[in-house]
């Protein structure tokens, strides 16, 4: 292959991050949305309903974000095979909050296992 049939195959660009590297960033920043609302919420300063909502809405954007980006909703990485189970929990407890089936209790201990996890990065 010569100079110049190199330059004519497709590629992702110079300093462009792999998919998987993307996918997993997008479920980090949602994951980072709830967390930076969990300290209020945990010291009584947000109450459930705003933290529900928050937890909710950052699923529902890496969703709608996911999907711009062309994604089917497959993890393509280990990291983000990982990452989805703690996007599945943040909108099971928001959504059940919300619906009803779940107190701020538990609210309060979903949020404050992601803390632990997620909120000294």
């Amino acid at each position: 292959m010569n100079a110049d049939q190199a330059a004519q195959q497709p590629h992702a660009g110079a300093g462009a991050p792999p998919a998987t590297t993307t996918q997993a960033g997008r479920m980090r920043a949602a994951i980072d949305r709830a967390v930076a609302v969990a300290p209020g919420f945990l010291h009584g300063d947000v109450d459930a309903d705003h933290m529900a909502h928050t937890m909710v809405g950052a699923v529902r954007s890496y969703i709608e974000q996911d999907r711009a980006d062309g994604g089917d909703g497959n993890e393509r990485s280990p990291e983000a095979r990982q990452l989805q189970n703690v996007l599945a929990e943040l909108m099971a407890c928001g959504s059940g909050y919300l619906a009803g089936r779940c107190d701020a209790a538990c609210v309060a201990r979903t949020m404050t296992q992601v803390m632990r996890e997620f909120g000294t990065r």
